[in-house]
C-alpha cells in the first residue's frame, strides 16, 4: 500500500498517544478541498489519513510508524464502553481516517476507498495492539451524535468491515444517526444543485463551486440532529 506523505497538516498536538480506537469520518468535500482545510493552520481541524475515492492514502499526522501524534478530528466526543465506562476525548486515544465523500448518507463510498481502507486498518492492527477487537472501529456518529454527526452514513458498509478485518469477531451495532427520510431530503437537495451519482459505480459529479455548499449542508444537517445539552 502506498501512502501518500507530501503533505502534513501543522493541526496536531506533539503528544504520543495510546491508541484505543480508529475513527470514521467523511470529508464532506473534495480532496482538494479536505487537504486545504487540514493544512490551514486557522482551521483547528486534521485527521492522521485521508482516504480519497481513488484508494490513495495521505497521511497528514503521523501514525503509520507505530507511534501517533494527537490530531485533532474528534471534537467533544464520548462512548459508553462495552462494561459501563464512559469513554470521553477521543482525540487522546484514537485515529482519525476521514473518507472522501461529501456525504456518507447519499453518495457511496468506491470500492478502491473499501480496499484501501481495510488495508490501512489491518497495517494499524499490526501496531496497535488494542485495535484487534472489532469494537475499537468506531464511527464519528457513535462518540459525537449527540453533537448531530452523522458519518460515516448511512452508506457505509460497516457489515463488509467486520467480515474482511475481523472475521471471527462478530460485528458490533453500528447504527446511523442519520434518518432515511432526512438522508432523502438531502439527495434532493443535492440534485437540485446539479449534483449526479451514477448508480452503478457510485461516480459523483459535482458543478464547479458546488462541493463548497456539502460543508454548509453538514453544518445545518448537524445542527438539526444534535441533541447534546450539555
Amino acid at each position: 500500500m502506498q501512502i501518500v506523505t507530501s503533505k502534513r497538516s501543522p493541526n496536531f498536538t506533539d503528544l504520543v498517544i495510546g491508541v484505543d480506537y480508529v475513527v470514521l469520518h467523511y470529508t464532506a468535500a473534495t480532496l482538494e478541498r479536505t487537504l486545504a482545510i487540514f493544512m490551514n493552520p486557522a482551521s483547528e481541524v486534521s485527521a492522521h489519513i485521508v482516504i480519497d475515492r481513488d484508494g490513495s492514502v495521505h497521511e497528514l499526522v503521523p501514525c503509520f510508524d507505530g507511534s501517533a501524534l494527537r490530531a485533532w478530528h474528534a471534537g467533544k466526543s464520548r462512548l459508553d464502553s462495552q462494561d459501563g465506562t464512559l469513554i470521553e476525548g477521543f482525540n487522546d486515544r484514537s485515529i482519525g481516517i476521514e473518507l472522501v465523500n461529501l456525504n456518507g448518507n447519499i453518495i457511496p463510498y468506491t470500492e478502491a476507498q473499501y480496499a484501501a481502507l481495510f488495508k490501512t486498518i489491518e497495517r494499524l492492527k499490526g501496531s496497535y495492539p488494542a485495535l484487534a477487537k472489532p469494537e475499537s472501529i468506531v464511527g464519528h456518529e457513535q462518540i459525537a451524535g449527540f453533537r448531530g454527526k452523522c458519518d460515516p452514513g448511512i452508506l457505509f458498509e460497516w457489515e463488509r468491515l467486520f467480515s474482511v478485518c475481523y472475521p471471527n469477531g462478530g460485528m458490533p451495532a453500528r447504527p446511523p444517526l442519520c434518518r432515511q427520510a432526512v438522508a432523502d431530503r438531502i439527495l434532493a437537495l443535492a440534485k437540485a444543485l446539479g449534483v449526479t451519482i451514477e448508480p452503478s459505480s457510485g461516480e459523483v459529479r459535482v458543478p464547479s463551486g458546488a462541493d463548497g455548499l456539502f460543508a454548509h449542508l453538514s453544518s445545518l444537517i448537524e445542527s438539526a440532529l444534535s441533541r447534546d445539552d450539555r
